[in-house]
């Protein structure tokens, strides 16, 4: 196995990317035949010296030196607002779509029929 995270022991770089692959730590414990307090040190100990807060940017940090290619989500105001605006637009597209399809359709289903009955049944008794 190629090793990545380099200032890392390889025991500790082993329960990292067992842990970046989406193993919980009473995972890791019963494959490594570890304490989960163990396995929690290691990993504490590769968030200090990766200075990283939590698993998610392990994961990140553990990708980007694997792929040589560094991921940033900082994004400018530009590009934020044309993001939502396509994300927007495709929202409205399939409530349009949704809406049509739901017109176009003759036949009710049959939850729909009895819902509709005992609304009527509940509409008598406010009456």
């Amino acid at each position: 196995m190629k090793r990545v995270l380099t200032e890392l022991t390889q025991e500790c770089e082993l329960t990292a990317q067992m842990y970046i692959s989406g193993l919980e730590k009473k995972e890791i414990a019963s494959l490594k035949y570890k304490a989960v307090s163990t396995i929690n040190n290691q990993l504490q100990e590769a968030f200090q010296k990766l200075n990283v807060k939590n698993g998610r940017e392990l994961c990140r940090k553990f990708y980007e030196r694997l792929s040589g290619i560094e991921f940033t989500f900082d994004f400018s105001p530009v590009a934020r607002t044309v993001v939502t605006c396509c994300l927007l637009f495709v929202l409205v597209v399939d409530y349009h779509c949704e809406r049509v399809r739901l017109r176009s359709t003759k036949t009710i289903s049959r939850v729909e029929i009895v819902f509709r009955s005992r609304a009527r049944r509940y509409d008598y008794f406010l009456v």
